[in-house]
């Protein structure tokens, strides 16, 4: 008898999970009510990007407008404050595990940029630069009739209509990326891609055809490992979806995680705004060196205390 009331009450108990899982899985209301307990750190975020946004202009009008600014300051640093913004929305509706996926690009970035900035930063800067340029260009010439591309990508081209005036304008660009590649700072290494796009039929990372395997090695070679062992796989797990444990539980009764996560946000801005300064840093170093002064002077007037309270306690 006591067995069968304990197999009764555990179906009860399993079916109010199942009932009234949804309201667990996700509480919009209670989620915002509870990050703003933690608005000092999603505000701090959005103070650090109003000042990227302000640097980011500066930076470029006292650049000398060369292929390095332009992968450093309009691309990289660009894409940085894109991933401040979207982490300090994320944190205000307490949605922290997805920004992690936002964190994780921000400490990409900053590993890259100080890897390409250690030494041979001409080099490597126009392997990114010309990577484009052939992504571009390969793109582009999915629809001109007779390219390798389209050949490579039948299905793709047969399903693409563009008129001829289009076709000629596309026409236009690719040939004006083939010059580009033709010059001589850029010929050599647009011939590293080509040998490699020749054997495998796609180009390799930037990275790669540099001379580094990888965002690890990277790391390695600027001494950073350790962060990135520490960092980098936990931040990928809401890439990839495989982590079981981060998700659901399944002791005493099988429970799903919520989606939100508000009681990390104060974890989230920490990380977010300790990379995000470190790039912040190099950018003012490169092209803003007198600057520099004033960015610290701000950080011990305004941010110091609010980014030591966002610790992880």
């Amino acid at each position: 008898m006591n067995a069968e009331l304990t197999n009764k009450t555990q179906k009860q108990e399993r079916q109010t999970w199942v009932d009234g899982a949804h309201r667990g899985i996700l509480d919009r209301e209670a989620s915002v009510k509870s990050a703003n307990n933690y608005n000092f750190a999603f505000n701090l975020i959005n103070e650090l990007l109003d000042y990227g946004i302000d640097l980011l202009p500066k930076a470029y009008d006292n650049s000398p407008h060369d292929t390095k600014a332009l992968c450093l300051i309009c691309v990289q640093f660009r894409q940085t404050l894109a991933h401040l913004d979207a982490i300090a929305i994320l944190a205000s509706m307490g949605n922290c595990y997805s920004a992690s996926l936002q964190c994780r690009g921000i400490l990409e970035i900053s590993l890259t940029m100080e890897w390409l900035l250690k030494r041979d930063t001409e080099s490597k800067v126009n392997h990114l630069y010309v990577a484009n340029l052939r992504r571009r260009r390969q793109w582009q010439s999915i629809p001109i009739p007779g390219t390798p591309e389209a050949k490579l990508h039948a299905d793709e081209a047969q399903r693409v209509t563009v008129s001829s005036s289009m076709l000629k304008q596309i026409q236009a660009e690719v040939n004006a990326i083939d010059k580009v590649l033709a010059k001589p700072e850029y010929a050599p290494v647009n011939a590293k891609f080509e040998s490699g796009y020749a054997k495998n039929n796609y180009d390799k990372q930037w990275y790669e055809v540099y001379g580094t395997q990888s965002i690890r090695k990277m790391a390695e070679q600027i001494g950073r490992a350790k962060e990135y062992r520490i960092f980098y796989s936990s931040l990928s797990e809401a890439s990839h979806g495989g982590n079981i444990y981060k998700n659901v539980t399944f002791e005493p009764i099988g429970s799903i995680h919520p989606i939100r996560e508000p009681e990390k946000v104060p974890a989230l801005a920490h990380f977010a705004f300790s990379r995000a300064l470190a790039i912040y840093r190099m950018i003012l170093e490169q092209y803003l060196p007198n600057d520099i002064s004033v960015f610290q002077n701000k950080y011990m007037r305004e941010w110091r205390i609010r980014f030591l309270h966002s610790i992880p306690k």
